[in-house]
């Protein structure tokens, strides 16, 4: 989910019926933050904190995609199996492939930890970020740039199942005003902090019916920022039943409306 600029924020079906969804997975928290860094940090800012996350279950969820007038449909893989992940999202409209993510990494005091995220958009080839934890950075496969990798960083596909696990582990998160932040870098050399802020319940209509959501949007930051909508669902372990993120023209880069829920193969 990117989109290109100079800033540190560049680039960037049928309902089902309900299922019995197994147990979601406790994660604790612990750790210091790393020291802040000017160059992703603001002055004075500081680094985003280490939360306890309680992950959801091996699930497949599947969207409504949309682009423009244009509607299709997509879905999102999330496998954790032991004390590792493989998460992916494909989204595709009038017969081609709109988007195409994968985040792979470990599981941790952190929730999340990402190894390698890679991310290919209509037309363009694949590019990647690269979480480098023995050295304490993230770099990619095509620009030069490098980020500090602070505790808690995210890729822009690993971030939604972050999000869920830290609002499932602290449901004083949900409330009205409350943030949740943390390090979110895409493909293209781009690494920034997202704020989210909590502006509390709201009903939306989805292929699986009315969800009483939680909504959270990510505020910009700068001229270039992502901006980003997310209605978390408790219902399902607080997974996005609508997504929305638009990049800095206002044009939507990803528009997710949940359609089904599958549960995965044992």
């Amino acid at each position: 989910m990117d989109e290109p600029g100079p800033g540190a924020d560049e680039p960037q079906g049928a309902t089902v019926a309900a299922v019995a969804l197994p147990a979601p997975a406790d994660v604790g928290a612990s750790g210091v933050p790393a020291a802040p860094s000017s160059t992703l940090l603001q002055p004075n800012e500081e680094p985003p904190p280490i939360y306890r996350t309680r992950l959801p279950p091996a699930l497949t969820l599947r969207y409504e995609v949309r682009s423009g007038f244009l509607r299709g449909d997509g879905e999102l893989r999330w496998r954790p199996q032991g004390d590792t992940y493989s998460l992916a999202l494909e989204a595709r409209v009038s017969g081609l492939t709109l988007l195409r993510q994968s985040s792979d990494g470990e599981l941790g005091g952190e929730g999340l930890a990402p190894v390698r995220f890679l991310d290919q958009r209509a037309r363009r080839s694949a590019q990647a970020a690269n979480f480098r934890r023995e050295a304490g950075k993230i770099t990619f496969s095509g620009p030069a740039t490098e980020w500090p990798l602070l505790p808690g960083s995210q890729d822009r596909l690993s971030f939604l199942v972050q999000l869920a696990g830290i609002a499932a582990g602290d449901p004083a998160l949900l409330i009205e005003g409350a943030r949740i932040v943390m390090v979110v870098a895409g493909a293209r050399g781009d690494a920034s902090v997202w704020s989210f802020r909590c502006l509390g319940p709201e009903t939306i209509e989805t292929g699986v019916g009315t969800v009483h959501a939680i909504k959270f949007v990510r505020d910009a930051r700068s001229t270039y920022d992502t901006t980003a909508e997310i209605w978390l669902d408790p219902a399902r372990y607080h997974l996005p039943a609508h997504a929305t993120l638009r990049n800095r023209s206002g044009a939507s880069e990803v528009d997710l409306l949940l359609d089904g829920v599958d549960t995965a193969p044992p």
